[in-house]
């Protein structure tokens, strides 16, 4: 009867641990959707107009073949997969777009969840950091601002190649031929979305040094190259072709004269602009120079190889590679972030979840008292290696009232830890003003109705001039967007006084002349509508 109810209890095991983290997963994504839900009521700002008109003009095919032709650095092709459907569908709608933007990043959180659980081995390192990553008041735009999509994207592509790569090699398998190509096509789509998933093959291949390393009976250098090193080094190659074309190609940022992503190599701004990542993720609490990154840094690789801990060691590898791309050209911070902030909130989560080890270790040591001292030294052991299981013959005095309290403790702190976060998140979120995000597509919002209510249905091939009254924008080309986009008619010639050089016989043929400022607009008679 005894071993019947133990083969009931083991077979329930895995049961209840899924249970639990399917628990955790829907916590972490109603939490993120209670910061999220705002976000639906936004609009476009101008990038994302100019987003949309970009993918439209030349049309869906002519992005489709970018996308398979990843190497030569168009653009970020991946956006078009986004856009271009949804304004086929919906048009100028925003809520659908803000939906579909908060979908991905929902969906990203049980991946990255399991992605940490399998780095990790620990559900409450695990779940405090996706808390930690799932939403952050200082990267609130990648929630709220639609032209952050393409850190959205990127994200999502870069941890699910991530995620499915590690779910294989955790197995100790290599990759099958049909495996390559899934985790490649995950890849390219990442940097069909953004330059920063660049470093996903070094990030790989450092797993793969690391699990070699650890590895107590590890093969010939060349066999490993050749079967375990050789998906990093194929997605090396690729990334290599990449970024030549996106640095010295013939529609590099160089030859379009970008020079907001030229980079600019010196050890001044690579410390300068980690020091600023850095405060914006810790949300300018602390300042923080170049010197104290440095030194952050080396605490970091200090613990994570004094721990002898893989995970941390991988991470610590991560704060300082994610950053490369972003790391030599103007400031960046906010949403482009998100992937540098999943390293450190895996490296806090692992502490707190070391600390409260170490603080349930000592409780129960102090209650056995003095008279299990010939315990305490292997356990002691164990909490700086993170393999003490308690004593290794027989109970000592109060062993059993440890081994219950010890495990309801750790959660309770893990739950209060992971509170306590949430409302600094809170308080920091209103600090942070989100409804000044919001208010950031009022404009576009605006300048749609103006053009929706002039109640214009342009012929084919008609010529349209537009005279804003007042320069209420950035881009010099935005009504232009914005008038292309309401019409959706690729034949229309659209010109924007001010923009384009126009003499008065081609003004005299415009079949249309708009006037307008932020709030209205009006049809201006011309020779060719019958006005004159």
């Amino acid at each position: 009867m005894g071993s019947s109810d133990r083969l009931r209890r083991q077979r329930k095991g895995p049961y209840r641990s899924n249970a639990i983290d399917v628990l955790c997963v829907l916590v972490l994504i109603a939490y993120f959707i209670h910061f999220a839900v705002p976000s639906l009521a936004g609009g476009f700002n101008e990038d994302e107009m100019m987003n949309i008109y970009g993918y439209w003009r030349p049309g869906a095919l002519n992005w489709l073949w970018a996308n398979i032709c990843f190497w030569k650095g168009i653009g970020r092709p991946a956006g078009a997969l986004y856009y271009l459907p949804l304004y086929h569908f919906f048009s100028l709608n925003p809520q659908p777009y803000r939906i579909v933007q908060v979908s991905i990043l929902a969906a990203s959180i049980p991946m990255v969840y399991y992605l940490a659980r399998l780095l990790a081995s620990c559900r409450s390192v695990a779940f405090l950091a996706v808390l930690t990553l799932c939403y952050h008041a200082r990267l609130a735009n990648l929630v709220f601002i639609g032209s952050f999509i393409y850190d959205v994207l990127c994200g999502f592509f870069y941890f699910a190649a991530l995620t499915y790569y590690i779910h294989i090699r955790e197995k100790r398998l290599p990759l099958r031929p049909m495996q390559w190509v899934g985790f490649l096509a995950l890849y390219v789509c990442a940097l069909n979305s953004k330059e920063m998933a660049v470093t996903l093959p070094v990030i790989i291949l450092v797993y793969e040094l690391l699990k070699y390393y650890h590895d107590s009976q590890r093969q010939k250098l060349l066999r490993w190259i050749l079967h375990d090193a050789s998906p990093a080094l194929t997605a090396g190659l690729i990334t290599a072709i990449y970024c030549y074309n996106k640095i010295y190609g013939p529609k590099s940022w160089i030859a379009a004269d970008l020079e907001a992503y030229v980079p600019h190599y010196s050890w001044h701004t690579f410390t300068e602009s980690n020091a600023h990542f850095l405060n914006e993720l810790l949300y300018h609490l602390v300042p923080i120079d170049a010197g104290m990154v440095l030194a952050t840094w080396a605490l970091v690789f200090l613990y994570a190889f004094l721990r002898r801990d893989r995970m941390l060691q991988l991470m610590a590898f991560w704060i300082v590679i994610i950053p490369l791309p972003l790391a030599f050209i103007p400031p960046r911070g906010g949403a482009c972030l998100y992937l540098l902030l999943f390293g450190w909130a895996m490296i806090l989560a692992k502490l707190v979840s070391d600390l409260i080890t170490l603080i349930s270790k000592s409780s129960t040591l102090l209650g056995q008292g003095v008279g299990a001292g010939t315990t305490t030294r292997p356990i002691i052991a164990g909490t700086a290696t993170n393999r003490g299981r308690g004593p290794a013959i027989g109970p000592a005095p109060g062993a059993g009232e440890g081994k219950t309290s010890a495990p309801i403790f750790r959660v309770f702190a893990t739950v209060l830890m992971a509170s306590g976060l949430a409302l600094f998140t809170q308080w920091e979120n209103q600090v942070f003003r989100i409804h000044a995000l919001l208010s950031v597509g009022q404009k576009t919002s605006h300048i749609l109705e103006v053009f929706r209510s002039l109640d214009v249905h342009p012929a084919a091939g008609s010529m349209i001039l537009l005279r804003p009254k007042n320069r209420f924008y950035q881009n010099g080309y935005y009504p232009a967007f914005v008038a292309s986009l309401v019409w959706n008619d690729h034949s229309l010639k659209i010109y924007v006084d001010g923009q384009n050089r126009l003499t008065e016989q081609q003004i005299a043929k415009m079949n249309y002349i708009i006037s307008f400022n932020e709030f209205q607009g009006k049809l201006i008679p011309t020779p060719t509508s019958g006005g004159f």
